[in-house]
């Protein structure tokens, strides 16, 4: 079994360089649509060359709820609603990317060689279990990070939540290991094992 997720890291690139003033004019957000399609075709030439090598069952993980990171959220620094832009963005990238794998399984004789790891949705469900659950932790918004100040891109000590187990996110971009990852975890459990089956 081969996982794939490079697509988060080039998307993450474009959606955090985005703002900034000569990527808007060298790469305006019109662009958006066709540098998603480039992009889910140029992975899906590459997982059919993973699988050509061998590899009997080959992942993609689909882009998460990326205007959800606390970095993203609206307005900034309240931590209370998601950018919406974001993640509309992340849908048409992830339902691009369903369509390319169907079509890689179809041409494969409708075996299941291709397989979506459902990030996006995980962290939705996710993050509304943390909020049902948030009156028993002691951090009650998913969308505040634990950390709230860093040093050159480290937290600093005066910076870290009382929590840090607890919160679903470490700090701007991350995930935390133990609020988030474990419960998107456990939403994905069960695909896990019924689909990656080789």
């Amino acid at each position: 079994m081969y996982i794939v997720n490079v697509t988060l890291i080039i998307q993450l690139l474009w959606f955090l360089l985005e703002p900034m003033t000569i990527h808007s004019i060298l790469r305006p957000r019109k662009g958006l649509p066709a540098f998603t399609e480039g992009l889910v075709n140029q992975l899906a030439a590459d997982l059919q060359r993973i699988n050509l090598l061998g590899v009997k069952k080959v992942v993609a993980a689909t882009l998460p709820l990326l205007g959800c990171l606390p970095i993203h959220i609206i307005p900034p620094n309240t931590y209370q609603n998601c950018d919406e832009e974001y993640n509309k963005n992340a849908k048409i990238h992830n339902q691009l990317l369903q369509k390319a794998l169907e079509k890689l399984n179809t041409d494969d004789g409708n075996k299941s060689t291709f397989v979506i790891l459902d990030l996006y949705n995980a962290m939705v469900s996710a993050i509304d279990q943390f909020r049902q659950n948030a009156a028993n932790t002691a951090c009650k918004n998913p969308l505040q990070p634990c950390c709230s100040k860093t040093v050159e891109y480290i937290c600093s000590a005066e910076g870290l939540c009382s929590s840090p187990k607890s919160s679903f996110f470490f700090d701007l971009a991350h995930p935390s290991d133990n609020g988030a990852w474990n419960a998107i975890y456990s939403f994905l459990q069960g695909s896990l094992n019924k689909d990656l089956k080789v």
